[in-house]
């Protein structure tokens, strides 16, 4: 599949989310994508505090934008399948790697 059939949102956004235990953390989304094959809505996130140093290597988050009742993106759900994993790690690879596409 071509990645011109795939549409791309490379807006940097801050979002606050919750972890397991209930603490905010601040998290920068990197990535916002629909995947036709399989028409779902993926957002690759990154911790706020993890930009501190660049020498890091910057850990990525994929979430599922799942809609709620309105179509609206708003649950974040895990990847969970390895087709999915692969697909996500090849076009974050893609377009992290030239961001000028």
């Amino acid at each position: 599949m071509s990645q011109e059939e795939m549409d791309f949102n490379m807006e940097e956004e801050l979002l606050t989310l919750y972890d397991e235990e209930g603490n905010e953390v601040l998290y920068r989304k990197m990535l916002e994508f629909h995947h036709p094959e399989f028409n779902k809505d993926y957002v690759i996130l990154a911790e706020e505090g993890n930009f501190s140093n660049d020498d890091e290597e910057i850990e990525l988050i994929p979430m599922i934008n799942m809609p709620d009742e309105d179509g609206e993106g708003g649950k974040f759900m895990p990847v969970e399948t390895d087709e999915e994993w692969d697909m996500i790690e090849e076009v974050v690879n893609t377009r992290m790697d030239d961001p000028e596409e």
